[in-house]
């Protein structure tokens, strides 16, 4: 009974060890294939979890429409 008490410990207190010890896996974000419209944005939430989890969210909205102005450069020379 007291071996296995103590395998059962020291197997527990090992799996604890390295579930603290190691980072968080990095999340790569890549660019989507297509590419969204210039219209598209989303605005995301995120927060902590435990054992360095995140959770996030995202939701989407609209972008307001920018009318841009046409700029001429005129140089002498």
């Amino acid at each position: 009974m007291r071996v296995w008490l103590r395998w059962a410990a020291t197997l527990g207190l090992g799996l604890a060890a390295v579930a603290c010890s190691r980072p968080p896996n990095p999340v790569v974000a890549h660019d989507p294939l297509p590419p969204p419209s210039a219209a598209f944005a989303a605005r995301c939430y995120s927060s902590p979890t435990i054992l360095h989890g995140y959770a996030s969210a995202c939701r989407p909205i609209v972008r307001p429409a920018v009318l841009e102005e046409r700029i001429v450069v005129r140089a002498r020379g």
